[in-house]
């Protein structure tokens, strides 16, 4: 049978895609948040039971809802009595984007999730209709692909059905997504890849599995955030930086499980480098283990040549240049033909008056034995080895007790776990290469306990 996957992140890109309220920050709706103590489910019920009368009472509704109706209503207002408790957590002007196109409720984009329906678009106007929440801004269309979002906030009345003030966002937690696998089209000229439909198989049931267990152990590991308690902030993706966000999906590119793969989804991932130090496994600082030049490596796997000595990027051997080499070189390894124009963030590495031509060249002289793959497109493929290898890491990791946070070709783990960490990583390397050339490095948290 066909089902639609969608990530939480795609489901923002795909119907929100807008420019936020200039005067707030926007948190984007998370559909997999629930409450997680028995006091705030008996509240939030209570807060459902005091919607239904009102709406019996309002006019609105002649029939009681059939049992399987009324408990998505409810699912409907949990999801929302939690998404605004975190709201309030977070700085005192940020609104919540939530989808109230009738496109999106019922064609089929939101249906993965039991939270969206009517039932959905019904509690958000009997919370306003009460007075409990208010519409800053309703959504519209710029384009066929550029919309504005919904905008809703808390009212003070608010606070007399949910604990706001203050709030406890450790009464909170994320389920686990239904969709745990995506496969994503390719970009189209505005840079976004829509979610696509796939019949499931044995492979695809296997990813989801593979998802599904990490994220079991990830439920129940000791992952703390210092420094943010009580007040909360917002990552990169507009969701909370919390560390009930632990939730993992597995998303493949271009149409083809043969691209991509990486895993998203984890609050670690929306994370500024530098906040990742506030990050505590275990009670102990992190440590940042990570795989260096793995595209170049995995290219000289794919090409049958031995591994090169030393830092592949280091192209002029004294250091200069490097970062410029790594963005050109993985450029080239992605591009589907020959670079026409410097990748971004790219010239200003080399030498004043350097041609592109002339770079080209000069990596392509120093890495012969695998120029013939630049320009063919097969950095996604390498990605998806990438995501492969990681994965085989985390769950070995996992299998001998040891948390790690993914990150791309990266775990994060606890500083007395990062050695443990290492070592697996050089082995998964070893045994997808043939080659114990892996350079592993660890980066250790600056900052005090």
């Amino acid at each position: 049978m066909l089902q639609r996957v969608i990530l939480n992140t795609d489901l923002r890109q795909a119907v929100f895609q807008a420019p936020m309220a200039p005067q707030s920050k926007t948190m984007w709706f998370d559909p997999q948040l629930r409450a997680k103590s028995a006091e705030l489910q008996e509240t939030i019920r209570k807060l459902s039971d005091t919607l239904c009368e009102h709406e019996s009472a309002s006019g609105p509704r002649k029939r009681a809802r059939k049992d399987s109706d009324r408990k998505k209503f409810a699912v409907a207002v949990e999801a929302l009595a939690c998404n605004v408790i975190l709201l309030k957590a977070v700085a005192a002007d940020t609104l919540l984007a939530v989808p109230r196109s009738h496109n999106f409720i019922w064609q089929g984009t939101g249906r993965t999730s039991p939270v969206f329906e009517q039932h959905f678009l019904t509690a958000i106007a009997l919370l306003a209709s009460l007075g409990l929440i208010i519409d800053k801004q309703r959504g519209y269309r710029i384009s066929a692909r550029l919309k504005v979002p919904s905008l809703i906030g808390p009212t003070a009345r608010l606070a007399q059905h949910l604990p706001i003030a203050p709030p406890d966002w450790r009464n909170v937690y994320q389920i686990d997504d239904p969709a745990l696998v995506v496969l994503k089209e390719g970009k189209d000229i505005e840079g976004r890849a829509a979610p696509i439909r796939y019949a499931e198989t044995v492979q695809t049931k296997k990813f989801a599995n593979q998802i599904r267990r990490i994220n079991k152990f990830l439920r129940d590991a000791d992952i703390e955030v210092i420094g943010q308690n009580p007040g909360l902030s917002l990552g990169k993706d507009g969701q909370i930086i919390a560390p009930y966000r632990r939730s993992l999906r597995r998303v493949f590119n271009n149409g083809t499980w043969m691209h991509g793969g990486r895993l998203a989804g984890g609050f670690w991932m929306s994370m500024e480098r530098s906040q990742r130090e506030n990050i505590r496994i275990d009670g102990e600082r992190v440590a940042d283990v990570d795989y260096r030049q793995l595209f170049p490596r995995l290219a000289y796997v794919r090409a049958g040549q031995p591994q090169p000595d030393g830092d592949i990027y280091d192209m002029f051997g004294d250091g200069t240049g490097r970062d410029g080499c790594k963005k050109l070189m993985n450029a080239m390894l992605f591009a589907d033909n020959p670079l026409g124009n410097w990748p971004e963030d790219t010239r200003q590495h080399f030498p004043a008056g350097t041609k592109l031509r002339t770079a080209i060249e000069m990596l392509t002289a120093r890495h012969a034995p695998i120029a013939k793959l630049f320009g063919t497109g097969l950095g996604f493929q390498l990605m998806r080895i990438e995501s492969d290898m990681l994965i085989e890491v985390i769950t070995y990791l996992a299998s001998i007790g040891v948390t790690a946070l993914p990150l791309h070709d990266a775990v994060l783990v606890a500083e007395s776990k990062a050695e443990i960490a290492a070592k697996a990583m050089r082995d998964v390397f070893e045994r997808w290469s043939g080659s114990p050339c892996a350079i592993v490095s660890v980066r250790f948290s600056s900052k005090q306990q």
